[in-house]
């Protein structure tokens, strides 16, 4: 059984990503690990041929960085270049931002290999851990509202599966989701340690303001700091209350993946510290703020969509002539 790693990532130190601990945490699972590397405004290419040079695991492969969407498809779009490359029976997709703890590997590995031959199987499902302001606290299980519990992050490669969307997932040729509910895949019972969040105010505003780039248009972005100094979490809920967070000893490294425990150990602030932040802004002005900013994003991605379904149709046409 040979077992392929993957991912991409672009911007890898002005976004605060952990990749070197991401790709670290997964190396000792895999026989070769691919990266798509893409174009940088900063040193992430130079760090990835420092880590390639350390483990000849590691491939990298350039790639351009030309956005033509407003809806995160490029994500899936270099995630499906990495498996284009992937050469294993499996491929394990890690985010750059996601880590592996070194006491599953024995688990993962032993239901991969038990269902090597089953080829109505085309993924494997991790449950996750979201951490949220740091590395000592993440989100209850209760909060699905806002953090998946869920995702598929090792696929059968077998030409069969491709990452679709914003590349949270995968799909078969059909368009059918990779998932436990349509029965082409299992659980493997063991967590993915998901570090997006882990941050202290400042990084995570500039990350969530980069992010937004991606999915919206200049109009929505202009709305958004109109009614909420820019936060990007306007669409989901206020930091405000952090009830709904699980706390860990900050003694306990061992929590965490080896490959982040450095990560933790320097953390040097506190999650209350949020509350401070960005406090949540009431009362009738806001909330017509609000309703006016929905009502503009909602046309606007509604008009963009019937625009792409126009062009689309034009093009059939045209085919047919």
């Amino acid at each position: 059984m040979k077992i392929s790693g993957f991912t991409f990532i672009r911007n890898g130190i002005i976004m605060g990503y952990p990749f070197k601990e991401s790709i670290k945490s997964a190396l000792p699972l895999v026989d070769e690990f691919i990266v798509v590397a893409c174009e940088s405004a900063d040193d992430t290419k130079n760090e990835l041929e420092r880590l390639k040079d350390e483990n000849p695991k590691i491939k990298l492969i350039g790639s351009d960085w030309n956005v033509t969407k407003k809806s995160g498809t490029i994500l899936s779009e270099k995630t499906n270049i990495a498996i284009k490359n992937i050469t294993g029976d499996y491929g394990l997709y890690v985010q750059c931002d996601e880590g592996i703890h070194e006491k599953d590997y024995e688990k993962i590995i032993k239901t991969l290999e038990q269902n090597l031959n089953n080829k109505d199987v085309k993924g494997f499902v991790f449950d996750y851990i979201h951490f949220f302001g740091g590395y000592f606290s993440y989100a209850k299980k209760s909060e699905k509202r806002f953090f998946y519990d869920k995702e598929t992050r090792v696929i059968r490669n077998d030409g069969t599966v491709f990452s679709w969307g914003d590349a949270m997932g995968f799909k078969d040729l059909n368009g059918v989701k990779i998932n436990i509910e349509n029965k082409n895949a299992l659980p493997l019972n063991v967590s993915m340690y998901h570090y997006g969040r882990a941050k202290n105010p400042a990084g995570m505003y500039k990350k969530d303001k980069e992010m937004e780039r991606l999915y919206n248009f200049r109009i929505i972005n202009r709305l958004k700091n109109w009614v909420s100094n820019y936060d990007p979490r306007i669409d989901k809920y206020i930091y405000s209350d952090f009830g709904w967070l699980e706390r860990i000893d900050k003694s306990d490294l061992s929590f965490h993946p080896h490959a982040f425990r450095k990560l933790a150990s320097m953390q040097n602030w506190d999650i209350d510290d949020f509350k401070t932040f960005m406090k949540e802004k009431k009362g009738a002005p806001q909330f017509f703020k609000m309703l006016l900013y929905r009502l503009v994003k909602d046309s606007v991605n509604e008009t963009s969509n019937a625009i792409k379904k126009t062009k689309d149709f034009l093009k059939k046409i045209r085919y047919k002539k």
